[in-house]
């Protein structure tokens, strides 16, 4: 397309030639077996990004040595044994079009982390760090890694460098970033060594370099070497923006081919997953100041999934690559997308963060791609036969079992009981920073009707309309309600449902407690207060339970800039007209209110299933 002519200009890293200025990020996933080798999983998921017409890929950390692996499934490529899976990924990518990299790592101290010492042996996994300081995750205190120590994983990082050229990759990128151990070393807060490797920004870079240097000398002068860097930890005391701009011509004098300005420790993942309650480009300005002192490519990246920012970045100069992970974890088609004008297509990335953060590598998940690392098992393919099928209820579960069934082939009616489609996700876009959460709406209608969906509104599907359509399947998608509290004066008039007052139909009075700690009632505690209302949130477990690890950060960050008081660990035990009575560890606590506030969760509407039972031949409940 004529407007973006930027994004689709060929790119160059040293002697790699890509085809446009779109990089895959590498993300973190389950893509390894237990040993650490390539799975053909892993191979489906690049390959679909491949095919989507992305110019690079750079596939996701790999460890260098045996005993610093992320976890029981992460990549390795710390023995010769693993080239030949690795050769398979590659090729494989390659095949399709796109050129490849893969990003090499260690851990460090940040593998103190429960969920990356899960799985193996007790002491397999060592915690090394620049200095003895604890990691502020978990507390443990690292082994300070010696002279040799350094040296040795120089070597390391160094072989990992020949056996990705090996393999077929052509480019290696060094994870110095997200508070893995090269950005440990740079980072003033983690290394506090006395010795060549501490103390000045020079000294600090010195593993980096030393790093670089030595893989050059593996691999040549025209493979590819990448840098990712933090243009900002995050988190005071960290790394700072003036630092990497002082860092990053001591990464180009060593050998580096192209700087990757990312940001966020992770201690602080809401600056490098930047979520829906953030600006999109918000880490573009880190890139551009590290542009300004070096003259080989950089990349960057945060929220760039939107085309018309993104190649904005570029014609303005502020970097000469666009790096996308979470837009092509929602859709891998993006860039041809893009290409053949076909925006309105875009399963557009909403910055929930459903997909990262979760604590664990086994759970991922994206709230608009449900194929997303099970592209072979979900790959939409023609119904062996064609049925009638019945979708009760439009919310978004309906709607997309409604698109994709009739997609398959089947003759498909969704039954919707109010006049609109949508459901509760309707309630989610009329928050603030969630308006553009309606365009999952849009696009699922619109898939619906390519497909040949047959929508009835305003119609409630009973047991007595299910046996007059004599369906082949039904499946129910009736969502769910908000919940109430099982306490004394939760009926009282001055109670509301966070829902309702979202959607205009109730208000507040100057005095607000708002009960539960996840994700509704912190953004409601949020907006309530930029109301100017004095507002208090009560949970009864800690605040931000269940909410992904970035988003909560984020909400955390602004209601303390906004000094809500957070209360955890509170059991509400009664609702009275001046406020709530609560109990934290045996005392009873009074919080007087004007109005509470009910963000308490929501329970199933199921009551349908029961009744559809007896008379559908096929049944599904989601």
């Amino acid at each position: 397309m004529d407007a973006f002519t930027e994004l689709f200009r060929p790119g160059r890293i040293n002697q790699l030639e890509l085809k446009n200025r779109v990089v895959m990020a590498a993300v973190g996933s389950s893509l390894a077996d237990d040993e650490g080798y390539v799975t053909d999983r892993a191979i489906d998921y690049y390959v679909e990004r491949a095919k989507g017409g992305v110019g690079l890929i750079i596939v996701k950390l790999t460890s260098v040595m045996a005993n610093a692996r992320g976890s029981k499934h992460h990549l390795a490529a710390y023995d010769d044994r693993f080239i030949p899976r690795l050769r398979d990924l590659a090729s494989a990518v390659k095949g399709h079009g796109a050129r490849v990299a893969l990003q090499l790592g260690h851990h460090g101290n940040n593998a103190s982390h429960p969920r990356r010492q899960q799985g193996f042996p007790p002491g397999q996994q060592v915690v090394v760090g620049p200095s003895a300081v604890a990691y502020i995750e978990t507390g443990v205190i690292p082994h300070e890694l010696t002279g040799d120590e350094i040296h040795e994983l120089v070597a390391a990082f160094a072989a990992a460098c020949r056996r990705a050229q090996e393999a077929g990759f052509e480019a290696a990128e060094l994870h110095g970033a997200h508070g893995k151990l090269i950005s440990q070393f740079l980072s003033p807060y983690y290394n506090r060594r006395t010795d060549e490797y501490g103390g000045s920004v020079a000294n600090r870079a010195r593993f980096a370099c030393e790093i670089l240097a030595a893989a050059r000398r593996e691999v040549g002068p025209s493979f590819p070497l990448i840098m990712r860097m933090d243009g900002w930890d995050g988190y005071e005391g960290g790394f700072s923006l003036e630092e990497a701009v002082a860092t990053a011509p001591l990464l180009v004098a060593a050998g580096v081919d192209a700087l990757h300005v990312s940001a966020g420790a992770s201690e602080a993942t809401h600056r490098q997953f930047l979520t829906y309650l953030q600006e999109p480009g918000a880490l573009v300005h880190l890139a551009a100041a590290v542009k300004k002192v070096v003259a080989v490519p950089v990349i960057t990246v945060g929220k760039l999934g939107d085309p018309l920012p993104a190649e904005g970045v570029l014609r303005q100069g502020k970097a000469d690559f666009i790096a996308l992970a979470r837009p092509l974890l929602a859709d891998p088609h993006l860039v041809n997308k893009v290409r053949e004008g076909r925006l309105g297509e875009i399963h557009r990335c909403l910055a929930c963060n459903n997909c990262v953060g979760s604590g664990g590598y086994q759970g991922w998940s994206c709230t608009v791609n449900p194929a997303v690392m099970r592209e072979r098992d979900y790959a939409i393919t023609p119904a062996p036969v064609r049925k009638k099928v019945m979708v009760i209820g439009g919310g978004l579960a309906g709607m997309e079992a409604a698109a994709v069934s009739a997609q398959r082939g089947h003759a498909v009616t969704l039954y919707e009981k109010t006049g609109e489609l949508g459901g509760q996700w309707n309630i989610a876009c009329m928050q603030e920073h969630k308006g553009h959460f309606a365009d999952v709406t849009r696009r699922l209608r619109r898939e619906m009707d390519d497909a040949g969906v047959t929508v009835l509104l305003n119609t409630e599907a009973t047991r007595e309309l299910v046996e007059k359509q004599h369906a082949d399947a039904v499946i129910v998608a009736t969502g769910a309600t908000p919940a109430t509290l099982p306490v004394r004066g939760a009926d009282r008039k001055n109670v509301v449902q966070a829902n309702d007052l979202i959607r205009g139909l109730a208000a507040t009075g100057e005095r607000v407690v708002v009960i539960g700690g996840r994700h509704v009632g912190m953004e409601v505690a949020l907006a309530l207060s930029r109301q100017g209302k004095e507002v208090s949130l009560v949970t009864r477990r800690r605040v931000g339970r269940d909410v992904r690890k970035a988003t909560r950060l984020a909400l955390l960050e602004l209601l303390m800039e906004r000094k809500v008081p957070l209360h955890p660990y509170f059991e509400v035990v009664e609702i009275r007209d001046g406020g709530v009575m609560a109990v934290n560890e045996g005392t009873l606590f009074f919080f007087p209110a004007d109005t509470i506030v009910l963000a308490v969760g929501a329970t199933p509407e199921k009551g349908l299933i029961d009744l559809l039972r007896p008379i559908a031949p096929e049944l599904y409940a989601i």
